[in-house]
């Protein structure tokens, strides 16, 4: 008898529990409805966050760039992201579209990164050779605001000197080659 009465006891408080969370639940969304699973990070996301080594992970993936990142290390107020280019990803535009990305997110999206160093490097996944094509060295607030929508939209064609200078960009002749083909 007091074995069944301990069984009922704890039933009533898990089912308890369930109807409480529910009701926080339903309390927590707008006119009944649920809240998304994400909002937590849509409202994180408002506002440029500090980038740390706990985070930065996360803050990538969050980011959705458009190139795969190989490698990213964080040093005081320098961000370093390495982009893997495979076979057939190698596209100019693909890749102005990528650093501008990069750039956006870097600076609009960070309290602390001053600076960027970006380097497109391809792979070649039969040799396992790489090969550097374009990197750049980006310094918060060192290009006018139309740069970036200019470097966005700026197709295959070869970038133009202020685009080079302002964004502190090399190209290799490898990369050169690509542009001229």
């Amino acid at each position: 008898m007091k074995r069944t009465t301990i069984i009922v006891q704890a039933l009533l408080i898990s089912m308890g529990c369930a109807v409480l969370l529910a009701a926080v639940s339903w309390l927590g969304g707008e006119a009944g409805e649920a809240a998304p699973a994400n909002a937590a990070l849509l409202d994180k996301h408002e506002q440029p966050v500090e980038l740390n080594h706990d985070n930065l992970v996360d803050e990538l993936i969050a980011w959705k760039l458009l190139v795969p990142v190989a490698k990213v290390e964080l040093s005081g107020s320098v961000l370093s992201l390495d982009f893997r280019i495979t076979e057939g990803a190698d596209q100019p535009d693909r890749l102005y579209q990528g650093l501008a990305q990069a750039i956006d997110r870097a600076f609009a999206g960070t309290s602390n990164v001053h600076r960027l160093l970006v380097r497109f490097i391809a792979e070649d996944r039969w040799l396992g050779n790489k090969y550097l094509l374009l990197a750049a060295d980006v310094r918060r607030g060192e290009w006018p605001k139309d740069a970036l929508e200019e470097l966005r939209t700026r197709g295959d064609l070869e970038l133009s000197h202020e685009l080079k200078r302002w964004f502190r960009v090399t190209e290799t002749s490898l990369w050169k080659t690509m542009i001229h083909k």
